[in-house]
């Protein structure tokens, strides 16, 4: 797994940076002694599945602010927060969006850092495949099942979420070649994921979320054979 640990104390980001590197499930430890660092590590392209994130930063951010904005740079990578109090935060954590996986407290009882890891290396398992897209010059990571479908709009493409509308300047059949099998081209300006449909018919796609996406009418019976293979696979 690739593993960062954010923390402003040196002496204990120095000490855990150590020991996480002893581990066998750990391929990668990346260390940050700045939130900014981290965000920008993030930015950058680095992935992480998850991340060791001290809370409180005496500043105006803390670890759950960057918590809810690497949801949206890097949603797969899951938080494990580190405090050195307790009961300050146990109630707040909960009230900021995050893929939130563990919270321990200082000193870190090697134990339960273990259990957390163990957890965080079966959610990756079970989790869907991601995607990175380039959107406005910055690495924006999906998982795959909270894509909708892609939207061809001249030289952009729509990708519609789960949760928002990203726009990326790429041509949609380069995009839609780092898609996973389960995406289907229904029309010359649409790919939609096959597992967010609710319903076939023409001359739209019903899906589960509610919205209607065209399928053109030379590809509605290679659209439906693919649906049906797909719901196939999934019983």
């Amino acid at each position: 797994m690739q593993i960062a640990i954010c923390d402003d104390n040196l002496d204990f980001l120095i000490q855990m940076e150590e020991y996480l590197q002893t581990l066998s499930q750990i391929e990668n430890v990346a260390a940050f002694s700045t939130l900014e660092s981290f965000l920008l590590s993030v930015e950058d392209g680095a992935k992480y599945d998850a991340v060791l994130l001290d809370i409180d930063w005496n500043q105006m951010q803390n670890g759950m602010d960057v918590a809810e904005q690497l949801l949206v740079l890097s949603p797969h990578t899951q938080i494990i927060y580190i405090t050195g109090y307790g009961d300050r935060f146990v109630q707040q954590i909960f009230l900021q969006k995050s893929n939130l996986s563990g919270y321990l407290t200082k000193p870190i009882d090697p134990m339960l850092l273990q259990a957390n890891l163990e957890k965080v290396a079966k959610t990756k398992a079970a989790a869907s495949p991601t995607v990175t897209i380039f959107s406005q010059g910055k690495p924006i990571t999906l998982m795959t099942d909270e894509i909708l479908f892609l939207e061809s709009q001249g030289h952009t493409v729509l990708i519609h979420t789960t949760t928002e509308v990203i726009s990326a300047y790429r041509r949609m059949d380069d995009i839609a070649k780092l898609l996973s099998g389960d995406f289907c081209r229904c029309h010359k300006s649409f790919f939609v994921n096959l597992r967010q449909i609710r319903r076939i018919e023409q001359p739209d796609l019903l899906l589960k979320s509610g919205h209607k996406v065209p399928v053109s009418r030379n590809r509605y019976a290679q659209t439906k054979a693919s649906y049906l293979r797909f719901i196939g696979r999934s019983f």
